[in-house]
């Protein structure tokens, strides 16, 4: 069976439930081609980089075609932008994954978040408030990365000169939520939400 046949098979056979009561939400061919596996609002399990980068073109068109037809659709605006950075089209994945940030996609906002906190030579600006408020509204919505990062950046005095920069108690509560996630059972994952409440507990007090 061919990829492209095979993907018509799993796409008649795998619609998900989502959220709402009784919608159905059939996954696209840049959902089942590109779908990130930390992205809270994904609707299938996620690929990670190693599989998606086997066939580039494939995912670079299966997501085209999936914005061209869903445009208000973030998640799939976002994974456009993943599978052009890791065709090396750093601009054009960077505007991608910052049109959906906008949107309100979480897992855009972390991403967009991280590469604007750092920069990129000759190509953007490091900008830490930037960041800061992306990873405040991901936060905020129960982004499992972005509490921490938020966290561990402010810690170290990263927003001191930013507008509007939560409190340590705001982002206390933030990762104190994250606790009872999967990944916060690891025992390293545990040891550094401990650490940042510690810490933010000390600066709220």
């Amino acid at each position: 069976m061919t990829r492209s046949l095979l993907l018509t098979a799993v796409l008649a056979l795998c619609p998900l439930l989502t959220a709402g009561a009784g919608e159905i939400e059939v996954p696209t061919a840049c959902d089942l081609l590109a779908a990130h596996p930390s992205d809270p609002d994904r609707i299938v399990a996620g690929v990670p980089a190693s599989v998606v980068r086997q066939d580039l073109d494939t995912a670079i068109e299966a997501c085209r075609r999936a914005v061209e037809n869903e445009p208000e659709t973030p998640r799939l605006v976002y994974y456009l932008g993943r599978v052009l950075f890791y065709s090396g089209n750093f601009l054009a994945g960077m505007d991608y994954v910052d049109q959906a940030a906008a949107m309100g996609h979480r897992q855009s906002q972390f991403v967009s978040a991280l590469i604007h906190f750092d920069g990129v030579p000759d190509a953007l600006p490091a900008d830490a408030c930037r960041a800061m408020g992306l990873w405040a509204d991901a936060a905020s919505r129960r982004h499992y990365a972005a509490s921490l990062a938020i966290a561990r950046h402010s810690l170290a005095g990263a927003f001191a000169d930013c507008d509007g920069a939560p409190s340590a108690a705001q982002m206390q509560a933030w990762v104190e939520q994250q606790r009872g996630r999967e990944e916060a059972q690891d025992y390293y994952h545990g040891l550094v939400i401990g650490l940042l409440l510690d810490l933010l507990a000390r600066e709220s007090a």
